[in-house]
C-alpha cells in the first residue's frame, strides 16, 4: 500500500469555549480551557488509524510540547521523518462558540520552517500521496525553494495541495508551481472564492484552472452541504452529500477531512469513495466537543453505515 505524507505543520491547541465572540474591549468568562495536539497530527494519526503507512514532513522541536507530541505521534504509528530542531512548536488558540463555530488565533513556533535540506532528500514510492499544506509556505527564498521542490516531484507520486486558511498571507507568484503540479486541490468555499482573486494579482487573464494540469481534480468542501468535485478541469461536477450529524464543534474537521481523503487515495480508493470516508470522517469530527479525539476506522465505517447521507454538517 501507498504512503500518506504530510508537509502540515503539528501545533499545539488551545481551544476555549465561550458562548459567543466579545466585543471589541470588552470581557467574557470561558467555559473550559483545554490543550491537545492540533494542526497536521490530527490528520496524520486520523489517517494511520486507517491502516495506511504515514509519515511527518513538518518540524518538531527540542521543548516539551514537542517531545509530548512526538511520543504521541510515534505511539500512534506515525513516522516522523525530519530531525529535531532548537525550540518548540507554536500554538494555535481556538475560540470555540456554542453555535460550534470556532476562529482560530496562531502563534507560530519551529513548524512554521521545513528543513528543505531533509526533505528535499526523502524517496518516494511509487502511489505515494504528498500533502503540501499552505500552512507551511514561507515568503522569500525559503517560499520559493520549496515551490520548486514541489513542482519537481516525480509523477508517481500524487500530490495534494490544501492552500489552507492562511492563503492569502503567501506571495502569490508561489501559488503557480504548486498548482501546476498539483493532482488534487482541495479548498473549502472561503479558499475557494479567495484563491481566483490572488492569482489576478499574477495575470488578470488567466483563471485558476489554467493553472492546472487538465487532469487536475478540484475539491470544494461546503460545511453541511458536504463537497463537490471535478474531475479534471473540464469535468462533470459532482456532489458527495454530508453524512447525518449535530455539529457541536468544527474545530479541526477540515485537517481530518482533507487527510482522511488522502489515506483512501493512498488505499487505492477512487475520488468519489474518497471524500465519502473524508465526509464520514468529517461527521465523527464534528459530532464532539474539541479536535481531540481523532476519528477511528471504526466509527468512520459506521457514519456510512448507518448516517444516512441526507445533510449535515460534515467539513
Amino acid at each position: 500500500m501507498a504512503r500518506f505524507l504530510s508537509t502540515e505543520p503539528v501545533v499545539l491547541n488551545l481551544p476555549i469555549a465561550i458562548e459567543k465572540l466579545p466585543e471589541r474591549g470588552s470581557m467574557i468568562p470561558a467555559r473550559s480551557v483545554l490543550s491537545s495536539p492540533g494542526g497536521g497530527y490530527l490528520g496524520m494519526v486520523a489517517v494511520a488509524n486507517m491502516g495506511v503507512t504515514t509519515g511527518m514532513l513538518s518540524m518538531l522541536g527540542t521543548g516539551p510540547n514537542s517531545y509530548m507530541i512526538r511520543k504521541d505521534l510515534e505511539e500512534n504509528g506515525v513516522q516522523i521523518l525530519t530531525g529535531e530542531v532548537i525550540g518548540d512548536i507554536g500554538v494555535s488558540i481556538q475560540l470555540v462558540e456554542d453555535e460550534g463555530d470556532n476562529t482560530v488565533i496562531v502563534s507560530a513556533g519551529v513548524e512554521s520552517d521545513l528543513l528543505l535540506d531533509q526533505i528535499e532528500t526523502i524517496e518516494f514510492e511509487d502511489g505515494d500521496v504528498l500533502l503540501v499544506h499552505g500552512s507551511v509556505i514561507s515568503g522569500g527564498a525559503a517560499g520559493q525553494r520549496f515551490a520548486n521542490w514541489v513542482s519537481g516531484i516525480d509523477l508517481k507520486v500524487k500530490v495534494v495541495l490544501a492552500p489552507s486558511p492562511m492563503l492569502d498571507s503567501i506571495d502569490p507568484k508561489l501559488w503557480e508551481p504548486l498548482l501546476q503540479r498539483a493532482d488534487v486541490l482541495t479548498m473549502n468555499l472561503r479558499e475557494a472564492g479567495l484563491l481566483p482573486r490572488l492569482l489576478k494579482e499574477l495575470d488578470p487573464a488567466r483563471t485558476l484552472e489554467e493553472y492546472l494540469k487538465p487532469e487536475c481534480v478540484q475539491v470544494t468542501r461546503m460545511g453541511s452541504l458536504g463537497c463537490q468535485y471535478r474531475d479534471g478541469v473540464a469535468g462533470e461536477l459532482k456532489q458527495v452529500p454530508a453524512y447525518a450529524t449535530r455539529s457541536v464543534d468544527t474545530s479541526g474537521v477540515g485537517n481530518v477531512h482533507i487527510a482522511v481523503m488522502c489515506g483512501a487515495l493512498a488505499r487505492g480508493q477512487d475520488m468519489h469513495a474518497a471524500l465519502l470516508m473524508a465526509n464520514a470522517a468529517g461527521a465523527v469530527m464534528v459530532s464532539h466537543a474539541y479536535a481531540f479525539p481523532v476519528p477511528t476506522m471504526r466509527e468512520i465505517a459506521d457514519v456510512m453505515t448507518f448516517a444516512g447521507e441526507d445533510g449535515g454538517e460534515s467539513l
